[in-house]
């Protein structure tokens, strides 16, 4: 770090100093090279009572491997396990069990807010389980969070007490309070690897003092909020260390005094810890002395006989060793005094002349004897005792540790596959986001969100790439300032050297990873150094947008506190070409909006053009025929007065001559007459009227009409109803026209002594067709499909006959369709051409109810409109009616399931389901239900379908009252019949 990385320690003026005062050699080193030690940690450090929690996101990774690719070993799970079991003990013991189970999965969920990656997101099965280990930044956010679900100020110190698990009491049991206090190292490395340094000071029979200090990984993992975090864990270490006498011997708890803080900005924790004295043993001082050997030789640099000064130094302890005899022993040695004196009696009675000494020598001999021997025995027993439990504590140890290793590269293996599951869902959901987007900043603003939110880059940027130019410009950012990202966006980058970072990327096409970019600093161009120094960045991934071999941009992300890897990418080669390919959909979509943009403008101009154009070609049509229709009027009038011999008597070539002229001109007249219907039918201004038709008397007066005609060409015009009681529904006007139309077709296409027949037959239960017949030449097979095309004339060298515009098929096809009927043409297999067309029928529906009960006729009326079914209710009621409303098609359709009705009164465009699905509803279920159509003046077209779907009339809006009455009265009569009908009807044209 610089000599900038803390301005509270440069301004006090003071160095940082060890425990015994002296500058500690390596942090010498780093001070004569113009460096501060990494202890230093951050610029500013905040009060004591500031909080971590400030800080938004955890800047570390909390469990797993570090930005390294190191195991994470701050803190071990079995501390963290004892933290959150005491929490809940706590919250359960005085709020409840409930609440205690609560607590926990609420800190989970407090925790994984702080958490950035989802993979590290945490449960309470997860906190509770011991073989974890987890960073010291976590165990900061944890505490706070306990605390503040406690509520207990004290909480660190409180749980601190309750950490020392079963085993670890019984284990030490053995020990002495003073061995307990002087292996504080060992234990401190066993649960807290690497994050923290302890020492033993001074350690007495009845006191020690103690001290700890953090790693440099472990302040940084602080930052500004060191004071606080290191305040909250040496009270838990306060709280361990306390109830150490209780936890292990049942004696008072330890009483501590703290001499120095690191929250207080002393360089170490250090503590002044007063115990009881607890009564002693001789099996348990055997066993400190067994255990003591294997503590030395697990810790080398813990000694069991230095020095105090060198225990001090070496940070360890100096326990006690006692050196009095077990008593079994002393059991020994009386025994062969015993032996031995009753060895001096049988000598003395043997030989009463044995001397004083003697007799003391007979009896120490078998004592000394025995005591070499048991003391051997007793030697080799202690040896093998202390080897095995040696060999059994080095067991356990390594395999404990073994287990731990496994475990814990198990759980990174679960966080790897967490994080590639994450990874693959992130891209499937961007690849359906970004292919569902076509604007391109709405694309960008997608993709960065992505990287930042998704994928937990902590900044990312995507720039364009000018092939032309070789330049690289309108780049995005997010995580940056918006001055950085203004910044970047104004950056104009040339691009010419294929092999630096920028060429690698833009002009080679292949991904870059910058682990280190002060590696690659030089190379950079002058903005990008610029960029890189405004953004602090560390490390960097550099992936090309290459759609359809061409290079589009560049996609860059990088993290501020962890590292970049081979398997990051990846990820980014794949998801830069997810990105590359919706740049390039979203490119030509905007280019298609473009091109549509400038088409819909030429056709809104082309369109006005036709428009005014068809206007004028309508006036001057409408101009013209009436301007010829007068003097054409003139011409037959006076060619007709001429053949009825007006002017004297003519002869046969005068004759023929002036009944050509008058043929000609009926002709012409014909032709101004097919223009301007075919010019109104362009322009939607046919009026149609529909009513009953009697398709028998229709067909019957255009026989009539056109008999002369045929009969000048000798032919013979017939009439062939299979029928005699056929009625349509449609403009009677409008059915002769078309009738008149084709007759006279068929009558200028078949030669002399020819046939024409002209019939009419049902087609099914709704519809009548009308069939004209000739035995001309026919249809050129090739023509069959135009002949109804505006102005299409068949060939003359096919066939023969007089010649006309060809629009009299157009507008017969025209004038059946908006009456709800069909047009075809085929060649008969007899020969000659036969045309024919449908109308709809007019439905003979008899009445469903009588009025000879008394009652009304129920009447259902379906309209979306509150007003219109109102004056249909209050109408159909005056007239002595049962209405029943309905607002929609779909209640309407649940009315008809329900109830019968005598007929229906139903508007087309209402909702959810239109009036003619309704109508279909009703002809499928109630096939002789009498249904009028209500519709808009400007949708007659669907009336007239209306009908011919079954309905059996419609009415128009607005529609006069009289109009209605007149509907009704004819369709919804309570006791007559068709025939009843048709006679009053009959009656009503007499009178």
């Amino acid at each position: 770090m610089s000599a900038t990385d803390s301005e509270e320690t440069r301004n006090s003026g003071r160095l940082p100093v060890g425990i015994s005062g002296r500058v500690p050699s390596e942090w010498v080193a780093d001070l004569r090279r113009n460096q501060w030690p990494a202890w230093v940690g951050i610029r500013t450090l905040l009060t004591k009572d500031r909080s971590i929690l400030e800080r938004e996101l955890m800047e570390f990774r909390p469990f797993g491997l570090d930005e390294h690719g190191h195991t994470i070993r701050d803190l071990s799970g079995m501390s963290i396990r004892a933290t959150v079991l005491y929490l809940e003990k706590t919250l359960a013991e005085t709020r409840g069990e409930a609440a205690g189970r609560e607590a926990v999965q609420e800190l989970c969920e407090l925790l994984n807010q702080r958490i950035k990656d989802p993979v590290y997101h945490v449960t309470p099965e997860f906190l509770r389980n011991a073989w974890n280990s987890y960073s010291y930044e976590f165990a900061a956010y944890l505490y706070e969070f306990c605390e503040r679900l406690s509520g207990d100020p004290r909480f660190m110190f409180n749980s601190g007490a309750e950490k020392a698990s079963p085993i670890l009491q019984v284990l030490a049991r053995p020990f002495s309070l003073e061995q307990i206090y002087g292996m504080f190292p060992y234990f401190s490395n066993k649960f807290a690897s690497g994050s923290i340094e302890s020492r033993v000071i001074e350690i007495t029979p009845v006191s020690a003092t103690l001290a700890m200090r953090f790693s440099d990984s472990t302040l940084r993992q602080f930052g500004s909020y060191r004071r606080r975090c290191a305040h909250l864990a040496c009270q838990s270490a306060q709280g361990i260390l306390a109830a150490v006498p209780v936890r292990v011997h049942g004696l008072p708890p330890a009483r501590l005094t703290e001499l120095a803080c690191i929250a207080d900005d002393a360089d170490w924790c250090r503590w002044l810890i007063h115990w009881q004295p607890e009564k002693d043993s001789v099996l348990r001082r055997k066993v400190r002395r067994i255990v003591a050997r294997q503590v030395e030789s697990l810790s080398p640099g813990m000694s069991t006989e230095p020095k105090r000064d060198e225990a001090c130094k070496a940070g360890t302890a100096v326990p006690a060793v006692s050196g009095q005899a077990p008593p079994r022993r002393l059991l020994w040695l009386v025994s062969g005094w015993l032996a031995g004196a009753g060895l001096a009696a049988g000598v003395w009675l043997v030989n009463p002349s044995v001397g004083p000494g003697e007799a003391v020598l007979a009896v120490l001999t078998p004592v000394l004897i025995a005591g070499v021997l048991i003391n051997r025995r007793l030697w080799r027993d202690s040896r093998s005792r202390e080897a095995l439990i040696q060999e059994q504590i080095s067991f356990v140890e390594a395999r404990h540790e073994e287990l731990r290793e496994a475990y814990l590269e198990q759980e990174q293996t679960r966080v790897q596959l967490r994080r590639k599951v994450a990874h693959l869902t992130a891209l499937h959901r961007a690849g359906l986001l970004f292919s569902s987007t076509l604007d391109r900043e709405t694309l960008l603003q997608q993709v960065l969100e992505t990287l930042t939110n998704d994928l937990h880059y902590d900044r990312a940027m995507v720039s364009f790439f000018d092939p032309a130019g070789g330049i690289i410009e309108h780049a995005r950012v997010r995580g940056l300032s918006p001055d950085v990202q203004a910044f970047a966006q104004s950056c104009r980058i040339p691009v010419t050297d294929p092999e630096s970072p920028e060429g690698t990327v833009v002009l080679q096409g292949r991904p870059l990873l910058i682990e280190d970019v002060r590696a690659v600093r030089p190379q950079l161009h002058p903005m990008n150094r610029t960029l890189v120094e405004l953004s602090q960045a560390k490390a960097l991934i550099i992936v090309p947008l290459k759609a359809k071999d061409r290079i589009v941009g560049t996609l860059t992300v990088d993290r501020v506190q962890h590292g970049l890897t081979q398997d990051d990418l990846e990820l980014m080669a794949t998801l830069g070409n997810q990105v590359a390919i919706a740049l390039d959909n979203a490119s030509a979509y905007r280019q298609i909006e473009e091109w549509n943009a400038g088409l819909e403008l030429k056709v809104r101009e082309r369109t006005a053009a036709l428009e005014q154009a068809d206007r004028l070609r309508t006036q001057f049509l409408s101009h013209v025929s009436h301007e010829l229709k007068t003097p054409l009027t003139s011409i037959k009038g006076f060619l007709q007065n001429l053949l009825d011999g007006l002017t004297g008597p003519l002869n046969d070539k005068q004759q023929r001559y002036l009944s050509r002229m008058l043929d000609n001109s009926d002709r012409l007249i014909r032709m101004i007459d097919d223009l301007l219907d075919r010019t109104s039918i362009e322009a939607g201004r046919v009026e149609l009227r529909p009513a009953e038709i009697d398709v028998t008397a229709c067909l019957a007066d255009v026989v009539e009409q056109l008999r002369p005609l045929a009969h000048a060409r000798r032919q013979r015009l017939e009439v062939w109803d299979k029928s005699s009681a056929l009625t349509a529904w449609g403009d009677r006007d409008r059915m002769i026209q078309v009738i008149v139309n084709l007759t006279q077709n068929a009558i200028k296409y078949t030669p002399d002594e020819g046939v024409i027949t002209v019939a009419a037959e049902p087609a099914g239960t709704r519809m009548v067709r009308i069939v004209v017949r000739d035995t001309g030449p026919g249809i050129p097979s090739d023509c069959l499909d135009r002949v109804f095309d505006p102005f299409f004339r068949v060939p003359q060298r096919q066939r023969s006959g007089p010649k006309g515009l060809g629009l009299g098929l157009s507008i017969v096809k025209t004038l059946v369709e908006l009456q709800g009927g069909a047009v075809s043409a085929r060649n008969h297999p007899d020969g000659g051409a036969e045309f024919s067309f449908t109308l709809p029928v007019l439905t003979q529906t008899a009445p469903l109810y009588s009025r000879s009960d008394g009652s009304a006729a129920k009447i259902l009326v379906v309209d979306d409109d509150a007003d219109i079914r109102q004056l249909l209710i209050d109408r159909l009621q005056a007239q002595g009616y049962r209405p029943r409303p309905a607002a929609d098609g779909r209640q309407a359709l649940e009315i008809l399931a329900a109830e019968q009705f005598g007929g229906a009164i139903v508007d087309i465009g209402i909702g959810h389901i239109d009036g003619l699905e309704v109508l279909t509803h009703i002809r499928r279920r109630y096939p002789d239900m009498p249904v009028i159509m209500i519709t808009a003046s400007g949708s007659q077209e669907l009336a007239v379908r209306a009908i011919g779907m079954g309905a059996q009339a419609y009415v128009l809006k607005p529609f006069e009252a009289g109009e209605l009455q007149q509907a009704v009265h004819t369709w919804f009569r309570l006791e007559e019949s068709v025939s009843e009908r048709r006679r009053y009807r009959e009656a009503d044209g007499q009178d």
